[in-house]
């Protein structure tokens, strides 16, 4: 009898049906270069959650990012525009980071910054004093 996370299970989920949130989180974070990140972005933006939208900008923040690549990264940016307003900190921070990593346009990004930007200070910004 295998255990959930088997080997067996992870393969039939990526081969036919929807990861669960947590198969999610282990596939971007283990995923392999920009291409993988946006495939998988793309099979699950309907699921994808503040958390997922987060690790994905991390994780192309850090990879080479090409022109082919564009298309799909303002897919993201537009769904992560929905998830914005459930990021704590740490998401805003990984989004920003991403973001700008990626080299993006300002005008496919600059509707994220602002939304960012805005999010942080609901957040506890506004309470902040030097």
């Amino acid at each position: 009898m295998r255990g959930a996370g088997s080997r067996d299970e992870r393969h039939t989920s990526a081969a036919g049906g929807q990861l669960n949130a947590k198969q999610l989180s282990g596939r971007i974070s283990h995923a392999s270069g920009a291409d993988e990140l946006l495939r998988l972005f793309a099979a699950h933006s309907a699921s994808l959650n503040h958390i997922h939208a987060a690790n994905l900008w991390n994780k192309l923040g850090k990879q080479r990012i090409e022109r082919r690549h564009e298309g799909r990264l303002e897919q993201l940016v537009q769904r992560t525009l929905d998830l914005v307003s459930s990021c704590r900190a740490r998401e805003l921070a990984n989004v920003s980071h991403g973001v700008a990593k990626c080299g993006l346009q300002a005008r496919a990004v600059h509707p994220l910054f602002v939304a960012v930007a805005e999010a942080a200070v609901r957040g506890g910004l506004a309470g902040f004093k030097p």
